[in-house]
């Protein structure tokens, strides 16, 4: 077994690539009428939240046959709890949401919603550092990168006035201006997204390759 882990960067490269692709022909299949606009995407089947867990598994495949290891065990107990820490917030403040209300009134407490689920996000992924740290690590690149490209896509869409959902917020899909748009994805994708990919990460990769030694 090799005992140095693969770099990062080598890790994550055709993953990144992938995620990337998809990315294009999710914005591409919105723009031309092919997909589901509606706020949030509605779980439609092409997006990129799918891969974390396939990605999530292939990280913690190739670290645990490198020989890296969780520090914390049972490594997927600790994600798992992680994981509905934060779900649990998401469905308890969302539950609060009008879910009619598009109107740009309704961006504020929408927006204190999505703030009270990050404070749990974020303390959730930092823990998975201390669970797995190479694998942590390692999903917090990939997800960066791969929220970045959704904020530069937010962008994108919202310059070119395309039906996206990129540029709708909350389960009523409210529109603002550029301002609100782009500080809005930026909370959700970095606040949010990056630490859930580290958590539900963190848990399938512990699952997979958690327990290789």
């Amino acid at each position: 077994m090799n005992d140095s882990p693969p770099s990062i960067l080598r890790l994550i490269l055709w993953p990144t690539l992938v995620t990337l692709l998809v990315n294009v022909a999710r914005l591409v299949a919105e723009w031309q009428g092919w997909a589901t606009a509606v706020s949030g995407g509605a779980g439609f089947w092409l997006g990129i939240t799918w891969l974390v867990f396939v990605f999530g598994g292939w990280f913690g495949w190739q670290l645990g046959r490198a020989g890296s290891t969780p520090t914390l065990r049972p490594a997927w107990v600790w994600a798992l709890l992680a994981f509905l820490a934060i779900a649990g917030t998401a469905v308890w403040r969302f539950s609060q949401i009008d879910r009619t209300d598009s109107s740009p009134a309704a961006m504020p407490p929408l927006r204190t919603a999505v703030l009270i689920i990050v404070s749990v996000a974020i303390p959730m992924a930092v823990l998975q550092f201390v669970v797995w740290r190479r694998l942590a690590v390692t999903l917090l690149v990939y997800g960066f990168v791969a929220r970045a490209t959704v904020v530069a896509f937010t962008w994108l869409a919202k310059h070119n006035g395309w039906d996206t959902h990129y540029t709708k917020f909350g389960p009523g899909g409210i529109q603002v201006d550029m301002e609100g748009t782009l500080s809005s994805a930026v909370i959700a994708q970095f606040g949010f997204w990056v630490p859930f990919t580290i958590v539900a990460g963190t848990l399938v990769g512990a699952i997979v390759g958690g327990r290789r030694r």
